[in-house]
């Protein structure tokens, strides 16, 4: 076995062997997903046909969904089996009950009485301040109207994922 290439250890000829995969590493996610999913499969969850990462649960009295991103948002209509669902997640898994979401996939929420409000207003802001365009006027029709757009191929974007950001 050798160092992989880039690394290079003054005087060390050593390197580590992973026997191996452990759940919570890093670097490897789809093994951990993979065990979360099948874990879930277990209490009756099915995965979301249109998102890979969305589960649902449905029970006599509602519906109950995981949504996996970095964290996991737990909602629904049914209270017993958001309880449910909590409790055998604490038994298979390391978790943390964070409350009542604020802030998840860019997404603000804002508790209501009896409701709840969506809002990307946080998102857009700190968008606007990395493009430096905090301070610009807002108008009705973002550029002038039939602008023949074509890609001549010498104009390249420096930042592409901020451009579609932006968009």
């Amino acid at each position: 076995m050798e160092q992989p290439p880039g690394y290079v250890a003054q005087g060390e000829n050593k390197v580590c062997h992973l026997k191996k995969a452990t759940y919570e590493l890093k670097q490897n996610p789809q093994a951990c997903f993979e065990k979360f999913s099948i874990t879930i499969f277990g209490v009756g969850f099915h995965r979301c046909h249109s998102n890979y990462s969305v589960f649902v649960r449905r029970t006599k009295s509602g519906l109950v969904t995981l949504t996996v991103y970095v964290d996991i948002l737990l909602t629904g209509s049914d209270l017993a089996g958001l309880v449910k669902t909590k409790g055998y997640l604490r038994r298979h898994f390391v978790t943390k009950d964070m409350g009542k979401p604020k802030y998840f996939l860019w997404i603000e929420v804002a508790h209501k009485k009896y409701s709840i409000l969506l809002s990307q207003r946080k998102y857009v802001l700190d968008l606007l301040e990395e493009t430096r365009l905090l301070e610009c006027k807002p108008v009705s029709t973002p550029m002038e109207a039939n602008v023949d757009l074509r890609f001549d191929g010498n104009h390249t974007l420096d930042d592409p994922g901020r451009y579609k950001r932006l968009i």
